[in-house]
């Protein structure tokens, strides 16, 4: 059983570090040739020094995705590059800022989604005019657990999450008769660098380690695994439905939480 990546052509957004970045790293390993976009062109720079790519295996965008000009000019340096477009991973975000919402402005809701979800279909509005109808075709929208999971102060985070969703569904729709499969990944609790930062910070501050730290929010939240993923465990979930073996799966939603969306039945 193949999974048959070997030289098809993958956009990936937020690719320059965390659960991006993993996912650019997987894909490349199975023989995708990988575009890598971010705002952060030294992070991309240093990312593809990581895999050890050449320039014609992994392509650096530094892009806006809350700029629609900035967006299409990058998928179609992608498409130009690669010869085509097979593969869409949109996982780029703004990090998790915890607040009530109560207590969080509008303007903050207003920004994160204009990030995320129309992030997203900025990138994918450009992408699907040009991504292959010969059953190679895949869009993957990275939305976190928080869109299924009360996790608390994460409103702002999982209202956007959860448009991501709904999102997700109606693109799958309206992309099958192309033969373009859409589908959704729902990470849990990762160790991304965003988080082991966060981690250090409330070690210092609650005078324990942070794998104390770590293991205090694994026992609140009731992951079933016991443990946070590492960006590399959600990374298998996407090359899966990136690849032939999902050729049977469309608007549907895959979660590596570890049990967390079930620790509240």
């Amino acid at each position: 059983m193949s999974l048959n990546l070997e030289g098809r052509i993958a956009l990936v957004t937020g690719a320059s570090r965390g659960i991006g970045f993993a996912v650019a790293s997987a894909l490349h390993a199975q023989g995708a040739r990988v575009a890598g976009l971010a705002r952060d062109a030294e992070g991309l720079a240093k990312a593809a020094a990581e895999l050890g790519a050449d320039e014609n295996s992994f392509l650096s965008l530094s892009a806006d995705v809350t700029d629609t000009g900035s967006v299409a000019a990058a998928v179609a340096r992608v498409h130009e590059w690669g010869g085509g477009l097979n593969i869409l991973v949109n996982n780029a975000g703004p990090q998790l800022m915890p607040s009530a919402l109560a207590d969080t402005a509008t303007d903050v809701l207003r920004d994160y989604l204009d990030v995320k979800l129309l992030g997203f279909h900025r990138v994918a509005a450009a992408a699907l005019p040009l991504i292959s109808e010969d059953g190679t075709g895949r869009v993957i929208n990275v939305a976190g657990q928080t869109a299924a999971t009360f996790v608390p102060n994460a409103g702002v985070t999982g209202i956007t999450n959860a448009a991501v969703l709904a999102f997700s569904k109606y693109l799958a729709a309206e992309a099958a008769p192309r033969n373009i499969l859409v589908n959704a990944i729902s990470p849990g609790m990762t160790l991304t660098e965003g988080w082991l930062g966060k981690h250090d910070a409330m070690a210092a501050a609650q005078n324990k380690t942070a794998d104390e730290v770590r293991a205090g929010m694994v026992a609140g939240a009731g992951i079933k695994i016991g443990r946070w993923a590492q960006p590399e465990e959600i990374a298998k979930a996407v090359v899966f439905l990136a690849s032939d073996l999902s050729s049977y799966m469309s608007g549907g939603l895959v979660e590596v939480d570890g049990g967390l969306s079930k620790s509240i039945v």
